[in-house]
């Protein structure tokens, strides 16, 4: 009985850092693929029609630990500068779920070739479950199960997105119903996203790419460092996010209509003792619209 109780405690101490973020979105380990999730003026523009699935298991090894499934894709209209981007994103943190449908409008601004300012705006909603019912007691004798709660919100996202040469960097903010309200079990915190990389180029077929972004989610505050380089068709970086992980990543332009991307964050928080860390992996597709010929440049503005 002590031992059980014991575990129990522990298991609540530990769950606290777990409930309050899993009243947050997940950040991502690949800053590149991240940046179109939660910025709405982000878009890449190649003439083609782009998809993108991801998939993040945080905490492997931790009972209910987080995860994440996002699909999305997009399509900049270049002859009207604007361009259109769905995002679908599914999150579960131990009995909590969350599901998540935007659709992004993306207006471009030229005040050179190689200067522009994007806009972006998204609108759609979110889900939230909290699935009492699949709670699991220490005791036989458990009190009487709470049912199901589900929530089901209007969401709005804005963002900014500049790119001047070999220089990118934006805003986002995320969930702006919520302004000024406190999170609880049905309303997400609101979302602040600041970010800017640096392109530079090593060699004529090898470049590197550093970034830096501040989050703040809430009560939840990070600030991620990354480093990229790219080597041809391989991608190799690491990472770091304060008082959270280290991070790897690689990725692969296998064709070019396929990407494969893969991060592994080794964790320095106090559960990294009780997890053997998080992978993420990333499929991209870019498909021809009508035909037409693949003029992406070999890397995103960010």
């Amino acid at each position: 009985m002590k031992i059980r109780i014991t575990i129990g405690i522990c298991i609540l101490l530990l769950m606290n850092g777990l409930l309050l973020r899993a009243q947050n979105d997940l950040l991502f380990s690949n800053s590149l693929r991240s940046v179109e999730i939660y910025n709405p003026a982000f878009i890449e523009n190649n003439g083609m029609i782009n998809a993108q699935l991801l998939n993040r298991q945080q905490w492997i090894g931790f009972p209910d630990a987080p995860s994440v499934t996002q699909l999305g894709a997009d399509y900049f209209f270049e002859a009207h500068n604007m361009g259109v981007k769905v995002n679908m994103l599914s999150q579960t943190a131990g009995k909590e779920v969350t599901r998540r449908l935007l659709i992004d409008y993306i207006y471009r601004v030229y005040f050179r070739d190689n200067i522009y300012l994007n806009f972006g705006l998204g609108a759609g909603f979110y889900q939230r479950q909290i699935l009492y019912s699949k709670l699991v007691y220490l005791e036989g004798n458990e009190p009487l199960v709470k049912p199901d709660e589900n929530y089901f919100r209007p969401d709005f996202d804005f963002g900014m997105h500049l790119s001047a040469g070999n220089f990118s960097g934006g805003y986002a903010v995320n969930h702006l119903t919520n302004i000024n309200r406190d999170p609880s079990i049905s309303r997400i915190p609101v979302h602040q996203h600041v970010y800017g990389a640096y392109l530079v180029s090593l060699t004529d077929a090898y470049q590197l790419r550093a970034g830096l972004s501040y989050h703040q989610q809430g009560k939840v505050n990070y600030l991620q460092l990354d480093a990229q380089v790219y080597l041809g068709i391989l991608q190799l970086g690491a990472g770091w996010r304060h008082l959270d992980a280290f991070i790897i990543k690689a990725g692969i332009k296998a064709t070019e209509n396929l990407e494969i991307h893969y991060s592994y964050d080794m964790g320095i928080n106090r559960l990294a003792n009780f997890n053997s860390g998080t992978h993420e992996f990333v499929l991209k597709l870019h498909f021809d619209r009508l035909g037409r010929t693949y003029l992406s440049p070999r890397f995103l503005d960010y």
